[in-house]
């Protein structure tokens, strides 16, 4: 052992002494060796007898300053660090700069200037219906012909980590006197084929919780070929609360439903996540309609909806090569960006690029000097472009960084074809590999368009500089002429042909974008929390915003503009162009408790064959969320849906507490 790991052993930190163990090692060897010491130390969690599952969580231990995390691999307290060691904490000071700073690269300061944050997250799935079919036994012998040494060596090392993890687990189990079945289930699994839904099961949950992943993908794509007919709702439960224990987000279900669909949507009932992403068809049978629009309607904010003839179709464009059976293996990861389980490398999200901040640059800039509104808008294109190109840059450059200095040891294991192309996961190993960037503020910058179109160049109620004065001083002519303005949201053709353009055009240009690692960029437009902080990034903008107000927080209308109903904000969201949107542009519906099911069901019908990928619905009133604010002891429960996830309501920051309770509620 040399002296720099003895170091980190000495103040109880193994994780971190296995990077610096093997000396000037790869980053595949650097990193195998930090996860193998990890799980052959880490405290094994006590076991619950009311838990039919084991362990409960992703690993890690609150006794390490440095623990793993599954994106970025690691994860370093160093307050703490230095409180151990002031020699070890800059050791990982040195180690983090040479393997963890993938986003200082060229092009930074010009890919994020429209950004209020920057995630460069990434959510994947294990590919669990290989393991569990396989089992890690399988795995270890493809290991072994690997021809690349050091590959092999890595994974081979991150092996002897696994098993002497399983090994902890198995002995301290029966020391307990652990539930039969469960120990009988972990003497097979991982590492054997799993034969019964049991043991599929509990191999899901020992890799969820070994791979610290945020997600478990499409468990239709592997479950129901263990399910004989039987009640799994408990184990279905602990698998299910595991995920929101370990802050784990949302898992796919559907097409072909069964008995087994109604036990999914009936597991969480009463919890926020993990987010079921049901995939929708034409002829879903009425019963699951029924449980699916129960569960909606019971304020769960369960489960929201997609189109699967739309998506199979889209990916399937985008991926002329791939077969069905991959595209088939359809998962909205994280919030609900498009992975193909268990065989994607992808971002969740890399960026998310304001559009209304270009807009407002834009139009402070180049009104004065515009002679017509066409000028102007397609000036706004035309820098939208340019900044997109900066995106686009930037990406792809921290890309080929993250792929050089780290690896992701889990993720490489338990990711086709990382084995078979003797690839790292972030170095073009997994099957497809791909970028998403996001985006905020469409609705509003469409809405500002339309102003400025009519109140400047059609009915000439202000010159250019009085116009940009006027939004600035928000006064209360400027606000009424606004209201009499096309807008999106309410099936105005003007308002809806515009988002049509200025959308086909913003994501043609992701979708003819290169990598140098991988398929290029599939989009989305989910807003998360983001449509926060980019509403503090732009000042007063025409369409009667106020700074620091919130910009729309999905792809239907901005908040109090869809005022003339459910179905004509409908109409105005198949408008935009989501024909290139592949990772899910995600559409806020609210509506009150006493929503009619039949009219609701009406609604994701319709706008699914109107071409519309997803609706996610809260449902309660606008007296429970303000009373919930006021009291928040006696909300509790309440679950609302925000930007593509959902979350208790009590949970939410006061700013995302406002931007729900602002938004417009539907009764039917």
């Amino acid at each position: 052992m040399n002296n720099k790991a003895k170091l980190f052993y000495d103040i109880g930190e193994p994780f971190a002494a296995g990077f610096f163990e093997i000396g000037e090692a790869s980053p595949a060897r650097a990193f195998c060796r930090a996860y193998r010491r990890f799980l052959e130390n880490t405290p094994l969690p006590r076991y619950n007898r009311r838990d039919s599952l084991y362990p409960y969580n992703s690993i890690g231990s609150w006794q390490y300053a440095v623990n793993p995390q599954y994106c970025r691999q690691y994860w370093a307290d160093m307050g703490r660090l230095a409180s151990k060691s002031e020699e070890c904490a800059e050791l990982f000071r040195e180690f983090d700069l040479k393997h963890g700073s993938f986003l200082e690269v060229e092009g930074k300061a010009a890919g994020i200037r429209y950004a209020a944050t920057v995630d460069a997250w990434n959510h994947s799935a294990p590919n669990f219906k290989r393991i569990i079919a396989e089992g890690l036994d399988g795995y270890e012998s493809r290991i072994n012909k690997m021809r690349d040494d050091d590959l092999r060596e890595a994974l081979g090392d991150l092996m002897v980590g696994i098993r002497t993890y399983h090994e902890r687990i198995l002995e301290y189990l029966e020391s307990v006197n652990a539930e039969e079945r469960l120990l009988s289930a972990l003497k097979k699994v991982p590492f054997l084929p799993a034969e019964t839904a049991y043991e599929a099961i509990v191999c899901c949950n020992f890799i969820l919780c070994l791979d610290g992943c945020d997600n478990i993908g499409y468990i239709d794509g592997w479950l129901p070929n263990y399910w004989r007919g039987e009640d799994i709702s408990f184990d279905l439960r602990c698998l299910m609360l595991r995920l929101t224990y370990a802050n784990n987000w949302s898992l796919t279900i559907g097409p072909e439903y069964s008995d087994l669909t109604k036990q999914y949507l009936n597991a969480t009932r009463g919890e926020a996540r993990p987010m079921i992403e049901l995939r929708t068809t034409p002829t879903m049978p009425d019963e699951i309609w029924d449980v699916a629009l129960e569960r909606v309607l019971s304020g769960d904010g369960q489960p929201s909806f997609y189109n699967e003839i739309a998506i199979q179709e889209r990916l399937k464009e985008r991926f002329p090569y791939a077969p069905d059976e991959d595209i088939y293996e359809f998962a909205g990861m994280g919030c609900t960006e498009t992975n193909l389980s268990g065989l994607t490398f992808s971002g969740g999200i890399d960026i998310n690029l304001n559009v209304l901040k270009v807009f407002d640059e834009v139009m402070r800039e180049k009104l004065p000097r515009c002679k017509t509104f066409e000028e102007l808008y397609e000036s706004f294109m035309m820098r939208l472009g340019q900044v997109q190109e900066d995106v686009i840059t930037f990406i792809n450059n921290y890309y080929n960084k993250r792929a050089e200095i780290s690896f992701a040891p889990f993720r490489t294991l338990f990711t086709d074809d990382c084995i078979s192309k003797e690839k790292g996961y972030y170095g073009g190993g997994a099957r497809y590999t791909y970028a998403i960037p996001s985006d905020s503020g469409i609705p509003n910058t469409v809405d500002s368009l339309c102003v400025v179109k009519e109140l400047v160049f059609e009915r000439k109620e202000y010159t250019a500089e009085e116009f940009i004065e006027a939004v600035d001083s928000q006064d209360p002519r400027f606000l009424a002429l606004v209201r009499s303005c096309s807008a999106y949201g309410v099936g105005d053709p003007v308002a809806d042909g515009l988002i049509n353009d200025l959308t086909r055009r913003f994501y043609m240009r992701y979708r003819n974008a290169k990598l140098d690692v991988g398929d290029g960029f599939l989009p989305t437009s989910h807003q998360f929390v983001r449509h926060i902080d980019e509403g503090f990034a732009v000042g007063n903008t025409p369409d009667g915003r106020r700074h620091g107000t919130p910009v729309a927080d999905s792809i239907a209308a901005a908040n109090g503009k869809a005022v003339k109903g459910p179905t004509m904000m409908l109409k105005s969201a198949a408008s935009f162009d989501q024909s290139m949107v592949y990772s899910i542009p995600v559409l806020n519906l609210s509506i009150n408790r006493k929503f009619d099911s039949r009219i609701l069901r009406s609604l994701i019908e319709g706008y699914f064959e109107l071409g519309g990928t997803q609706m996610q619905i809260t449902c309660t009133s606008k007296e429970e969320l303000l009373d919930a604010k006021k009291n928040p002891d006696a909300h509790r429960d309440l679950i609302v849906r925000v930007g593509g996830y959902s979350d208790y309501f009590n949970g939410l920051s006061p700013e995302l507490q406002d931007a729900v309770i602002a938004r417009t509620m539907f009764g039917g």
